[in-house]
């Protein structure tokens, strides 16, 4: 069942995925029966209990907040920034070190279409979930997307791809500069995109790459701040998602040596 064949349904600030085949979804303010028109996404809406119930066709942003995870997942706040910034084009080829959940392949399989993506987990059981994502939005797995079983850390892992074949490397583990090896799989030019969740671990990655052919390092961190905005206000909301992780990217150029 791909996106789709999913519906939103909006209430009152509340939101839920669900398939468009299902005629009837109970929620805490009521039942709904669904009809063919509301299936449509066009923003139909039908009064339940005195709520307003609106369908809509869900963005990848509102799939990605739902999908099925055992591992924290990179929020799009922070996966619009890293696609925006790292310029991944239809053609690119790439490669993923943690797949997690597949939050962030979902986002690259979907920019890079006629390219390739060589995603790389150590745990099956983490694999399996990011499979399921990927054929829930999909409805199967992209021809773009190679999913592999490895150790990065592992100084004899190995793609079955020549060095300086990616154009971004995208990063997203515990301790990446253990994972230095992989770097040899980017182009000079190349874009290389590490995520962790404390700065110390950047830190310490920026320190290791320094001493690498890599220039332009950049570390952000974004943070979202929605408002209130009606008749009577306009002000922040009292909860924000603030800190989620740090974005570190860099070029890699030659050696010089």
């Amino acid at each position: 069942m791909s996106l789709k064949n999913k519906i939103l349904i909006f209430c009152e600030g509340k939101k839920w995925l669900i398939d468009k085949k299902r005629e009837e979804f109970a929620t805490h303010f009521g039942n709904i029966k669904i009809t063919e028109k509301e299936r449509k996404g066009k923003g139909e809406y039908k009064l339940v209990n005195g709520k307003k119930f609106y369908f809509f066709l869900p963005t990848i942003e509102e799939f990605l907040l739902k999908i099925k995870r055992k591992t924290q997942i990179i929020y799009p706040k922070d996966i619009s920034i890293m696609l925006f910034y790292a310029d991944i084009k239809e053609k690119d080829k790439i490669i993923e070190a943690g797949t997690g959940s597949g939050s962030l392949l979902i986002s690259l399989a979907t920019r890079a279409k006629k390219g390739k993506v060589i995603t790389i987990e150590k745990r099956e059981d983490f694999q399996k979930i990011a499979i399921e994502n990927i054929e829930n939005y999909f409805g199967k797995i992209p021809k773009n997307i190679e999913f592999v079983i490895g150790d990065v850390y592992d100084e004899n892992f190995k793609l079955n791809v020549e060095e300086n074949w990616a154009d971004k490397i995208f990063l997203d583990l515990p301790e990446p500069w253990k994972a230095i090896k992989i770097l040899n799989y980017l182009k000079t030019g190349g874009i290389l995109v590490n995520y962790n969740p404390q700065i110390l671990q950047i830190k310490r990655f920026v320190e290791e790459i320094k001493k690498l052919n890599f220039i332009d390092i950049k570390v952000m961190e974004i943070l979202e701040r929605r408002w209130i905005v009606d008749e009577k206000r306009a002000r922040p909301e009292d909860l924000m998602r603030g800190h989620t992780g740090f974005i570190m990217m860099a070029r890699k150029v030659k050696n010089e040596k």
